[in-house]
């Protein structure tokens, strides 16, 4: 018979394992033909929708360094294009009450760039690609919703890279 100290530490352990085993497929990458861009992917301009303001405080400005700064992070310049042919779009929308929101982040191409008529689809497209957001509790601080970015942008950079690399 196990003593009950050892089985806490076998627990722990194990519980420490199985998380580990979540992380490592939470972090798989997958390739999408909607991700894959002409010229230089390392170079990505982050488009942030405006933002009303809100109980937590945080602002377009907020969001948009927030930003920058992970796409720095991960070796990813973030300005335009020399030659404008897609962008970074996140939106973060705050319920008016403020009591919740949600933040999506995609890839845009610009129709024209990528062989579209944009007369019958509009300047810009989203094609296939995974799906990139979340929602949450808005009446928390500014941080706690830029966090909720941040992870967001995780998951969207790391299948934007692999979908790049040949």
């Amino acid at each position: 018979m196990m003593k009950t100290g050892h089985r806490e530490h076998y627990l722990k352990v194990f519980s420490i394992l199985l998380l580990g085993l979540g992380f490592l497929q939470a972090v798989h990458a997958k390739k999408y033909s909607g991700l894959k861009v002409h010229g230089d992917y390392r170079v990505l301009e982050p488009v942030v929708s405006e933002i009303p303001k809100n109980r937590s405080g945080v602002t377009r400005k907020d969001v948009l360094e927030c930003v920058r700064q992970k796409l720095w992070k991960e070796g990813i310049r973030p300005e335009r294009p020399r030659i404008n042919t897609h962008f970074l779009e996140v939106d973060l929308v705050i319920l008016s009450k403020g009591t919740a929101f949600t933040v999506e982040v995609s890839l845009k191409k610009m129709a024209q760039a990528y062989g579209y008529d944009p007369r019958k689809i509009g300047t810009s497209v989203k094609l296939p690609q995974g799906r990139y957001g979340l929602f949450g509790d808005a009446g928390r601080n500014k941080s706690y919703i830029l966090e909720a970015v941040e992870e967001v942008l995780d998951e969207f950079l790391l299948d934007y890279k692999d979908s790049n690399l040949n």
